[in-house]
């Protein structure tokens, strides 16, 4: 790799290890702050998060591909900013205020990961460019291996509420390096859902909801599952995101050395993965159990959203792929608002295991629509 794409691949390493380790740190932990310091229902919990990933949704699809070059770099930048007041603002929040700082930080990030997808494909040559989404991808699951690790240790000597200070540093890098990332020099950009590659779009976002559905699930309720059914410590409970996120990290880190060619086999070995470990998780066994799942889960999480991402730059020209970023990840927040709060009011009638056990559903269900629809497409191969 050319010495030029070794400095911007590591812009978008320690950009996206920053960004995503925040993210996640605040989506896993308002949850338990929630529950556990502020008393909030399980139902309470999910619409907390639903209106986050709304927000998120409306700065994405409505916003973010509409604006030019330079008002969304403008944009990239102060978002960026924001996340660091707003971890401050999490650590003074009460029931009231919680609500509001969570749709503002959605909002921030609804601005900033659609466009460094979009830097990370900006290269003329496809080998280079999935490459760079690959390094793109592994910066993700490192992020979510810093991040809950980190979190693990504090929790040891501090509560939820200054979990939230001391991520700071860890937010800083995302703003020192907004300056620099890339956006498409084109005269004219595409948004308009009209003008773009639909039949890519919709094939990405088929196949994200191949694992999406449970992730979003996993990501809001798995610390409190471990808590209320196998009532083991907080601290141990937030751990098995660890070796989930580590096995999403080695998935994405062999996708980097050896990028898939043909998309078609990945994609049903990644199925696999998701029924098996949801079944595991649903069984009443005990908490090694709910390890070794996580664990079997964390193979599809590191390869289905990359191979998404992929597909996006293989079918896509430059001046439609911020739209199109755009909208893919506003699909897959539309998850995150309606599913979450859907499970939690559902935890009241039904308890975990069944609607852990129900998840399985879904992902059989678009795995087969997605291949009936687009296993023959050209942007599965290269």
């Amino acid at each position: 790799m050319k010495l030029r794409y070794v400095g911007l691949a590591l812009i978008i390493a320690f950009t996206t290890i920053s960004m995503r380790s925040v993210n996640n740190m605040i989506s896993t932990t308002i949850p338990l702050f929630s529950k556990y310091e502020l008393n909030f229902s399980s139902s309470e919990i999910g619409l907390l998060t639903s209106l986050s990933f709304l927000s998120t949704f409306v700065a994405t699809t409505f916003i973010n591909p509409r604006l030019r070059k330079d008002a969304r770099k403008l944009i990239f930048i102060l978002s960026s900013f924001c996340i660091i007041i707003i971890l401050v603002l999490f650590y003074y929040s009460n029931t009231f205020t919680i609500w509001i700082f969570s749709i503002f930080a959605g909002f921030s990030y609804g601005f900033i990961t659609p466009n460094i997808i979009t830097s990370s494909s900006l290269f003329e040559e496809k080998d280079i460019a999935e490459r760079i989404l690959a390094i793109y991808s592994v910066s993700l699951s490192l992020s979510l291996i810093i991040g809950p690790s980190f979190e693990t240790y504090l929790l040891n000597y501090f509560d939820y509420r200054h979990i939230f200070l001391l991520f700071i540093p860890i937010a800083i890098p995302l703003f020192l390096l907004s300056f620099f990332i890339r956006f498409p020099e084109v005269k004219r950009e595409s948004y308009n859902f009209k003008e773009i590659n639909k039949r890519v779009l919709f094939a990405s976002i088929l196949n994200l909801l191949i694992y999406n559905i449970p992730f979003s699930i996993l990501t809001v309720f798995a610390a409190i599952y471990s808590i209320e059914v196998y009532h083991v410590p907080g601290t141990i409970a937030y751990s098995i995101y660890i070796p989930f996120f580590v096995v999403s990290f080695l998935t994405r880190s062999y996708m980097a050395y050896k990028p898939f060619k043909n998309l078609k086999k990945p994609i049903t070995i990644s199925t696999i993965f998701t029924a098996l470990g949801i079944i595991i998780l649903a069984l009443p066994l005990n908490f090694y159990a709910v390890i070794v799942a996580m664990i079997l889960l964390g193979i599809p999480h590191g390869a289905i959203y990359p191979m998404s991402t992929i597909m996006i730059s293989r079918g896509t020209d430059i001046k439609e792929r911020n739209a199109v970023n755009s909208y893919f990840v506003a699909f897959g927040n539309i998850i995150a608002i309606v599913v979450p709060p859907l499970f939690g009011y559902l935890l009241s009638y039904f308890g975990f295991r069944i609607l852990i056990a129900s998840l399985s559903i879904p992902v059989v269900f678009f795995y087969i629509l997605f291949r009936k629809r687009y296993f023959n497409e050209k942007f599965l191969y290269r």
